[in-house]
């Protein structure tokens, strides 16, 4: 009977053992995995790409990238983008071999182009995004909502912090209280007009929350638009 049981239950673990394998493999990982290949520090990647170490380092345990980031990094591993980024399954789909390639290669491609479109847009209308990870409270802002929100191009480190520093005193308590509603789960979105430090000039901020499968509040997405977009 004994032996029995060990048998039933070595297939599970090796199922867990896959599964957990098939976890592990992620943005993190595999830019780990590049880093030691390379055999090259975060501080020397973040010259090539742009970046601080410290930036290159967070990447390397999950924290968020931006696209030209991305696009930097690929090209100095010598590796596709959309691999790096969402690993082996998104690339089956540009594997001529496959059946049924072709069709899944489209759709990837009508996905970049449509991305392409939908940032030129934004950046013609002047209307900015930014990216919050709460757990980790690293924050990633298009080009537009640095300049609405007088963000220097060399500041790439902050979080929370960096948003309510941007906001003009008056408001910023107002601010603060509805951002930590929607990081504490209170409340699903927010949507405030407020004044910033630099310039003087008003914008209106629109953001959600979003929850992992249990419900756990772990992203914030904002809309950034200046005074003529309000």
């Amino acid at each position: 009977m004994q032996q029995v049981t060990q048998q039933n239950s070595s297939p599970d673990s090796l199922s867990d053992s896959r599964q957990e394998t098939q976890q592990a493999d992620t943005f993190a990982t595999r830019l780990a995995r590049l880093i030691q290949e390379h055999d090259i520090s975060h501080a020397e990647i973040g010259r090539i790409v742009g970046v601080s170490g410290q930036a290159v380092g967070k990447w390397a345990k999950g924290g968020n990238i931006e696209y030209e980031n991305l696009l930097a990094l690929s090209r100095h591993f010598g590796v596709n983008w959309i691999w790096l980024r969402y690993g082996d399954d998104a690339m089956q789909s540009f594997s001529e071999r496959r059946t049924g390639s072709k069709a899944r290669r489209a759709v990837i491609r009508d996905i970049v182009e449509n991305e392409q479109r939908v940032r030129l847009a934004l950046n013609a209308a002047e209307i900015g995004t930014w990216d919050l990870d709460i757990i980790g409270d690293e924050l990633v802002m298009s080009d537009v909502t640095r300049r609405l929100l007088g963000v220097p191009a060399d500041v790439t480190e902050g979080g929370k912090g960096l948003l309510l520093d941007c906001v003009s005193d008056a408001d910023r308590a107002a601010v603060d209280e509805q951002l930590t509603e929607v990081l504490e789960n209170r409340q699903p979105s927010f949507d405030i007009v407020h004044g910033i430090k630099e310039g003087g000039r008003r914008l209106r901020q629109r953001g959600r929350v979003v929850s992992d499968d249990m419900g756990r509040p772990v992203r914030v997405v904002c809309v950034v638009t200046a005074p003529d977009n309000l």
